[in-house]
């Protein structure tokens, strides 16, 4: 057992940071075939002249060194192009504002080659510099560091002999997506303790970290190290993490729509406690964990946990935990699912519509969920509407009584057999593992109604309410040859509305036109609440994904008035709409183009009612 996560910080309050002017924000250009860091900062605006490194490589000299990069800064590398153990590794130490993020990514209709493919970062199987990340990290983003996005960078070429990580987020407000990593090795290391994404509240930041649509494929590695993402994470989804050692390890608050596996025996002879998700608490102050969504296959051994939840939360009896719509398949036999075990009260937990095989088809066990014996008498555990495949159809929990020192209820599970789930047409071998393929399957019908529980979930997290009203997207599809995802892998079906049944496990039953059915409403707003919720999209509004396209805004009514405004507040276009929704082509009122940048806008309908939001324009 990796012994970092024993200590885990919980994060500052949310701060945001205050609106400034982004009239210095520009785009600039880096390419390593092409481009010269003596270019000064107007030239590297341009394609043609761009500088050869970002701001902040080992590399990076004269105009590039001397440039103070500012909030709303695009930084795009050149599809294609390679940086090296020379250039890396980066020390990121600059900000943007809530408003105008700094971007540090890609443009795809800039490239070197025939076709668009990622920017590559290689150290070539040795070591990365520590000279400005610090530690041989290939990008360290500094602790005092906010509001920074990074985006689909290829990562190869790596080694960690020391701990060292890929891509270490001490910062604050960062998102990192995209990112494709690969062809790492543990040359000089004596313990299986290296990292692909990891974030950390240990240097003045820790707030707000997210990882999305990212991938740690070490399908090209020796199988036997690194963890996937490790550390304090605010949000890690739509993500995949194949032939490492551990999938998800630290505290994270919202877990969803990831795929985990395979999970392989880690190097060091004596041998590791690998896990596919092991979330230790929150990594914030939040009251509402989120588990849900996920994949888990392919685990090595019965002695690593395959789905473990507040493992160490200590003294939280407001804490509330929710997980469902996950599936569990083809892992080998033991610790299934374990609870609070390390921890001391963990408040309430929620397991619901989920679909779990307790082993292989060929070797499973009782699905019995472990817990802690001294965790805190206000732990309560809720099981409803679980499908178990196990051993001997029998093991887990049922009725209710003590779980650990705290007290549960079991209701509407499904608990059978391989054999006789296989009976009746669940079977692992499905397109989705363990789907109903017939209305007469045991699942179908037999569950309890829990709207009431998505709608809590909504009133903290709409997107997790709204996927609580659905059967499981089981995680997202990987594509092994152009390296992205396609989310979700299974077209989510809706669940019913009160108070007509909902099916067992992590799937809703349809056929035909049942299955394009649209979900069942939410409970109506209060009587003084607005229904005006007018959408803004594309958001952000990106040239290289969205070019020749307007920005739309929809859910409006006849008369509804739209202002944009720069963030210093000069209006920029004002639109009128005569029907539901109104298209901006990018241009201002003279009908000249706008720059890159953020806006605002301010929608008045016909009643007075107003929406305020941002919009980001990346060209």
């Amino acid at each position: 057992m990796n012994p970092r996560y024993r200590v885990l910080l919980l994060l500052s309050p949310f701060i945001t940071a205050s609106i400034v002017p982004v009239a210095q924000a520009a785009t600039y250009y880096i390419s390593k075939s092409a481009g010269s860091d003596s270019k000064i900062a107007a030239q590297a605006q341009s394609k043609s002249t761009p500088w050869a490194h970002l701001p902040g490589m080992q590399s990076c000299t004269a105009n590039c060194a001397s440039y103070t990069p500012q909030p709303g800064d695009s930084f795009i590398l050149r599809g294609g192009d390679t940086w090296v153990a020379s250039d890396l590794g980066i020390g990121w130490n600059w900000s943007g504002t809530s408003s105008s993020p700094i971007y540090i990514g890609v443009d795809q209709t800039w490239f070197t080659g025939s076709s668009w493919t990622r920017p590559i970062w290689t150290c070539g199987g040795s070591a990365c510099s520590s000279a400005a990340s610090s530690r041989g990290d290939m990008i360290d983003i500094g602790g005092n560091t906010s509001w920074v996005v990074l985006d689909n960078i290829e990562m190869t070429g790596f080694n960690t002999a020391n701990d060292e990580v890929m891509v270490q987020v001490y910062g604050s407000n960062v998102t990192v997506e995209n990112m494709y990593a690969h062809g790492w090795n543990h040359t000089g290391e004596s313990s299986d303790s290296g990292a692909v994404f990891s974030g950390t509240g240990c240097c003045g930041g820790g707030v707000n970290i997210t990882f999305q649509n990212d991938i740690a494929d070490g399908s090209d590695t020796t199988q036997d190290s690194m963890v996937c993402f490790f550390g304090q994470i605010t949000n890690v989804y739509n993500s995949v993490c194949r032939y490492v050692t551990n999938g998800a390890e630290g505290a994270f608050d919202n877990i969803h729509d990831n795929w985990f596996g395979p999970i392989d025996f880690c190097f060091p002879a004596s041998g590791c406690h690998q896990n596919a998700i092991q979330q230790a608490g929150p990594a914030s102050s939040t009251n509402n964990v989120r588990v849900y969504n996920n994949v888990i296959t392919g685990v090595a051994s019965g002695g690593m946990g395959h789905l473990w939840v507040e493992q160490s939360a200590v003294n939280d009896g407001a804490l509330n935990t929710y997980v469902f719509g996950n599936v569990m398949v083809n892992n080998q036999p033991g610790n299934d699912v374990n609870i609070c075990q390390e921890g001391t009260n963990c408040g309430t937990l929620y397991f619901f519509n989920n679909t779990f095989e307790c082993g292989t088809d060929a070797n499973t066990d009782d699905c019995a969920p472990a817990s802690n014996s001294s965790a805190g008498p206000a732990m309560v555990v809720h099981f409803a509407n679980n499908h178990w495949i196990s051993g001997s159809g029998g093991g887990i929990v049922t009725g209710s009584g003590s779980f650990g020192s705290g007290p549960y209820t079991e209701t509407t599970d499904l608990e059978q057999t391989v054999s006789q789930a296989n009976s009746q047409g669940y079977t692992s071998t499905s397109a989705f593992a363990f789907q109903p393929t017939s209305a007469s399957g045991g699942t179908v019908g037999q569950g309890a109604n829990e709207q009431s529980l998505c709608t809590t979930i909504n009133g903290f997290d709409t997107t997790a309410g709204a996927a609580c009203r659905l059967d499981t997207g089981y995680a997202c599809t990987y594509n092994t040859s152009n390296h992205t995802v396609n989310c979700p892998a299974h077209t989510p079906v809706a669940r019913p509305a009160a108070p007509t049944a909902w099916d067992i496990g992590a799937y809703q039953y349809c056929q035909g036109s049942a299955c394009a059915q649209a979900p069942p409403p939410l409970p109506p707003p209060s009587a003084n609440a607005s229904s005006f919720s007018p959408q803004v999209y594309p958001n952000p509004w990106r040239s290289d994904k969205h070019a020749g396209k307007n920005i739309t805004f929809d859910g409006l009514t006849t008369g509804t008035d739209i202002k944009i405004f720069t963030v210093s507040s000069h209006k920029v276009a004002e639109l009128h709409s005569d029907g539901p929704s109104v298209l901006w082509d990018l241009s201002n009122d003279s009908g000249d183009k706008v720059a890159s940048g953020v806006y605002l806008y301010v929608i008045t309908d016909n009643a007075g009612d107003k929406a305020k939001g941002k919009l980001a324009i990346i060209k």
